[in-house]
């Protein structure tokens, strides 16, 4: 998948770079609200809740839809970042961010372990809702669990060189996240790809 990866951004990193800038900012904009009344502002803290929740989660899930697109038809485009602003999905999607935080929360209060077993199993779940707008929220969170068995280590390893390789970026300010973000979501979008290859979904 890394292979595949790197053979699909070739010639388009310009516009990888674009999407992760865009969003980033967009994510950062939304932040700003958490201090934007003082430190531990509880006018702040709802501020940003809110604007997460109805803005943040669609802005998210936009930039996973725009990889996959991308990895369907190698055109990847800013546009796509806001595909979650429609009748179609947007109210599954903050539905799905939602259900998705409480339930690892949820899961994270028993043991940290199982919390993050949890949270890969809930992974595929956004995909599965662009492949499927005519399921709920919490449909596509139980066929993610469904499609995830047997697949969660191999998540795990993918997220385990991310997030060394982000840290190490570190080092250079964090420049190399323009070139980590595009590359590692191209490979969680081809991640989906495979697994659900492999399901009779």
């Amino acid at each position: 998948m890394r292979q595949d990866a790197k053979m699909a951004m070739s010639g388009n990193w310009g516009e990888g770079i674009a999407v992760s800038l865009v969003g980033g900012l967009l994510m950062s904009l939304i932040a700003v609200l958490q201090g934007a009344f003082g430190e531990g502002s509880v006018v702040g803290n709802l501020l940003y809740s809110v604007a997460y929740i109805f803005a943040g989660i669609p802005i998210s899930y936009g930039i996973y839809y725009a990889y996959l697109r991308f990895c369907r038809e190698g055109s990847l485009q800013v546009a796509n970042i806001f595909s979650m602003f429609n009748d179609r999905y947007y109210i599954k999607s903050v539905t799905l961010g939602l259900l998705v935080s409480i339930y690892t929360v949820l899961w994270t209060l028993l043991l940290i372990v199982p919390g993050i077993i949890k949270s890969f199993s809930y992974f595929l779940a956004p995909f599965i809702l662009f492949d499927n707008p005519e399921l709920s929220a919490e449909e596509a969170i139980c066929r993610s669990m469904k499609m995830m068995q047997g697949h969660k280590m191999r998540l795990f390893l993918i997220t385990l060189g991310f997030a060394g390789l982000a840290i190490l970026s570190a080092l250079l300010l964090f420049i190399p996240m323009l070139w980590l973000v595009p590359f590692y979501q191209t490979v969680f979008a081809k991640f989906y790809e495979d697994v659900k290859a492999e399901t009779a979904f």
